[in-house]
Protein backbone atom coordinates (compact mmCIF):
# COMPACT_ATOMS: atom_id res chain seq x y z
CA UNK A 1 0.00 0.00 0.00
CA UNK A 2 2.89 2.55 0.99
CA UNK A 3 5.14 1.26 -1.69
CA UNK A 4 1.72 1.98 -4.25
CA UNK A 5 1.03 5.72 -3.13
CA UNK A 6 4.99 6.31 -2.82
CA UNK A 7 4.74 5.55 -6.93
CA UNK A 8 1.94 7.66 -7.51
CA UNK A 9 3.29 10.83 -5.42
CA UNK A 10 6.70 10.49 -7.66
CA UNK A 11 4.74 9.95 -11.23
CA UNK A 12 2.50 12.90 -10.36
CA UNK A 13 5.31 14.94 -9.34
CA UNK A 14 7.77 14.11 -12.32
CA UNK A 15 4.88 15.11 -14.56
CA UNK A 16 4.48 18.58 -13.35
CA UNK A 17 8.36 18.96 -14.25
CA UNK A 18 7.88 17.59 -17.97
CA UNK A 19 4.60 20.47 -18.50
CA UNK A 20 7.13 23.24 -17.89
CA UNK A 21 10.06 21.66 -19.93
CA UNK A 22 11.57 23.72 -22.10
CA UNK A 23 12.18 22.54 -26.05
CA UNK A 24 15.40 23.24 -27.67
CA UNK A 25 16.85 23.03 -31.23
CA UNK A 26 20.38 21.50 -32.55
CA UNK A 27 21.72 20.34 -35.66
CA UNK A 28 23.16 16.63 -35.26
CA UNK A 29 26.77 15.30 -36.32
CA UNK A 30 24.64 14.23 -39.64
CA UNK A 31 23.29 17.51 -40.22
CA UNK A 32 19.93 16.44 -39.07
CA UNK A 33 17.40 19.24 -36.99
CA UNK A 34 16.67 17.60 -33.88
CA UNK A 35 14.01 18.84 -31.34
CA UNK A 36 13.82 17.83 -27.63
CA UNK A 37 14.17 18.77 -24.24
CA UNK A 38 17.38 17.61 -23.37
CA UNK A 39 20.05 19.32 -25.82
CA UNK A 40 23.45 18.29 -26.33
CA UNK A 41 26.24 19.86 -23.78
CA UNK A 42 28.36 20.66 -26.48
CA UNK A 43 26.22 22.23 -28.94
CA UNK A 44 24.81 24.78 -29.54
CA UNK A 45 20.81 24.50 -28.54
CA UNK A 46 18.67 27.18 -29.28
CA UNK A 47 15.48 27.35 -27.27
CA UNK A 48 12.33 27.14 -29.26
CA UNK A 49 9.46 29.35 -28.58
CA UNK A 50 5.92 27.64 -28.77
CA UNK A 51 2.89 29.58 -29.60
CA UNK A 52 0.57 29.15 -27.06
CA UNK A 53 -1.67 26.18 -26.53
CA UNK A 54 -5.46 26.64 -27.02
CA UNK A 55 -6.95 23.67 -24.67
CA UNK A 56 -10.62 23.84 -24.12
CA UNK A 57 -13.93 22.75 -23.30
CA UNK A 58 -16.19 21.85 -25.96
CA UNK A 59 -18.49 24.42 -26.58
CA UNK A 60 -22.34 23.95 -24.96
CA UNK A 61 -24.58 22.94 -27.53
CA UNK A 62 -26.90 25.30 -29.24
CA UNK A 63 -30.56 24.89 -28.78
CA UNK A 64 -32.08 24.83 -33.05
CA UNK A 65 -35.47 26.62 -32.84
CA UNK A 66 -37.37 24.62 -36.02
CA UNK A 67 -38.77 27.00 -38.78
CA UNK A 68 -41.33 26.32 -41.50
CA UNK A 69 -39.07 27.37 -44.39
CA UNK A 70 -39.02 24.30 -46.89
CA UNK A 71 -36.19 22.69 -47.93
CA UNK A 72 -35.11 24.73 -51.12
CA UNK A 73 -35.55 28.02 -48.96
CA UNK A 74 -33.08 25.90 -46.88
CA UNK A 75 -30.61 25.08 -49.37
CA UNK A 76 -30.66 28.99 -50.54
CA UNK A 77 -29.90 30.23 -47.41
CA UNK A 78 -27.27 28.12 -47.23
CA UNK A 79 -25.58 28.72 -50.40
CA UNK A 80 -25.84 32.20 -49.66
CA UNK A 81 -24.49 32.03 -46.19
CA UNK A 82 -21.32 30.49 -47.39
CA UNK A 83 -21.14 32.73 -50.62
CA UNK A 84 -18.46 34.95 -48.38
CA UNK A 85 -16.16 33.27 -45.75
CA UNK A 86 -15.22 35.00 -42.68
CA UNK A 87 -12.02 36.76 -43.47
CA UNK A 88 -10.94 38.52 -40.18
CA UNK A 89 -11.33 36.79 -37.11
CA UNK A 90 -9.27 38.17 -33.86
CA UNK A 91 -9.35 39.54 -30.20
CA UNK A 92 -8.68 43.54 -30.51
CA UNK A 93 -9.21 44.48 -26.99
CA UNK A 94 -7.23 43.55 -25.26
CA UNK A 95 -4.11 43.91 -26.81
CA UNK A 96 -1.22 40.75 -26.28
CA UNK A 97 0.72 41.37 -22.97
CA UNK A 98 -1.32 44.50 -21.98
CA UNK A 99 -1.71 45.66 -18.05
CA UNK A 100 -5.24 46.08 -17.36
CA UNK A 101 -6.20 47.86 -13.54
CA UNK A 102 -9.89 46.77 -12.72
CA UNK A 103 -10.06 46.46 -9.40
CA UNK A 104 -13.26 44.85 -9.34
CA UNK A 105 -11.99 42.74 -11.88
CA UNK A 106 -14.28 43.65 -14.70
CA UNK A 107 -13.02 43.19 -18.16
CA UNK A 108 -14.55 43.74 -21.76
CA UNK A 109 -13.14 41.19 -24.51
CA UNK A 110 -13.55 42.65 -27.55
CA UNK A 111 -13.42 40.58 -31.24
CA UNK A 112 -13.75 42.44 -34.64
CA UNK A 113 -14.96 39.86 -37.65
CA UNK A 114 -15.09 40.48 -41.23
CA UNK A 115 -17.61 40.25 -42.64
CA UNK A 116 -20.75 40.22 -40.05
CA UNK A 117 -21.53 37.41 -38.01
CA UNK A 118 -24.24 35.52 -39.97
CA UNK A 119 -27.66 34.62 -38.87
CA UNK A 120 -27.54 31.47 -36.70
CA UNK A 121 -23.44 31.32 -36.43
CA UNK A 122 -21.53 32.33 -32.61
CA UNK A 123 -19.28 33.03 -30.97
CA UNK A 124 -17.58 31.80 -27.62
CA UNK A 125 -15.39 32.73 -25.61
CA UNK A 126 -12.45 30.92 -23.74
CA UNK A 127 -10.60 32.56 -20.54
CA UNK A 128 -7.85 30.75 -19.25
CA UNK A 129 -8.91 27.23 -21.42
CA UNK A 130 -12.54 27.58 -19.89
CA UNK A 131 -15.80 28.68 -21.70
CA UNK A 132 -16.79 31.87 -20.22
CA UNK A 133 -19.52 33.22 -22.51
CA UNK A 134 -21.03 32.48 -25.61
CA UNK A 135 -23.12 35.01 -27.80
CA UNK A 136 -23.61 36.53 -31.13
CA UNK A 137 -22.77 40.06 -30.34
CA UNK A 138 -18.55 41.04 -30.60
CA UNK A 139 -17.82 42.72 -26.73
CA UNK A 140 -18.17 40.22 -24.02
CA UNK A 141 -18.28 41.79 -20.62
CA UNK A 142 -16.27 39.72 -17.77
CA UNK A 143 -16.74 39.93 -14.38
CA UNK A 144 -14.72 38.84 -11.27
CA UNK A 145 -11.29 38.03 -12.93
CA UNK A 146 -9.23 37.21 -11.01
CA UNK A 147 -5.71 39.19 -10.44
CA UNK A 148 -3.10 37.44 -12.48
CA UNK A 149 -2.04 36.23 -16.26
CA UNK A 150 -4.68 35.12 -18.07
CA UNK A 151 -5.31 33.81 -21.61
CA UNK A 152 -8.34 34.81 -23.57
CA UNK A 153 -9.27 33.46 -27.18
CA UNK A 154 -12.59 32.88 -29.27
CA UNK A 155 -14.57 30.02 -31.00
CA UNK A 156 -16.73 30.85 -34.27
CA UNK A 157 -19.18 28.21 -34.88
CA UNK A 158 -22.07 27.64 -36.99
CA UNK A 159 -25.71 26.85 -36.28
CA UNK A 160 -25.44 23.71 -35.60
CA UNK A 161 -21.88 24.04 -33.54
CA UNK A 162 -19.52 23.11 -35.87
CA UNK A 163 -16.10 24.99 -35.64
CA UNK A 164 -15.91 27.48 -38.08
CA UNK A 165 -12.78 29.32 -36.78
CA UNK A 166 -10.78 30.46 -33.67
CA UNK A 167 -8.65 33.67 -33.23
CA UNK A 168 -5.17 33.29 -31.95
CA UNK A 169 -5.03 33.71 -28.42
CA UNK A 170 -4.09 36.93 -26.34
CA UNK A 171 -2.69 37.03 -23.12
CA UNK A 172 -3.10 39.84 -20.81
CA UNK A 173 -2.36 40.64 -16.87
CA UNK A 174 -5.37 42.00 -14.74
CA UNK A 175 -4.38 44.22 -11.80
CA UNK A 176 -5.89 44.40 -8.86
CA UNK A 177 -5.57 46.21 -5.39
CA UNK A 178 -4.29 43.94 -2.63
CA UNK A 179 -5.23 44.18 1.15
CA UNK A 180 -0.97 42.99 1.22
CA UNK A 181 0.00 46.12 -0.23
CA UNK A 182 -1.17 48.45 2.38
CA UNK A 183 0.76 46.59 5.12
Amino acid sequence: MRFGLLFLVLVLGFSVFSVNAEIYRWVDASGNTVYGDNPPKQGAAKPVNLPLLTVADSPAPRQNTPTSASATDKKAEATDANAEAYSDFKITSPVADEAIRANEGNVTITVSLKPQLKPGDGITLYLDAKQVAASSSLSFALTEVERGEHSVFAVLSDASGNIIQNTEPVKFNLLRYSALQGQ
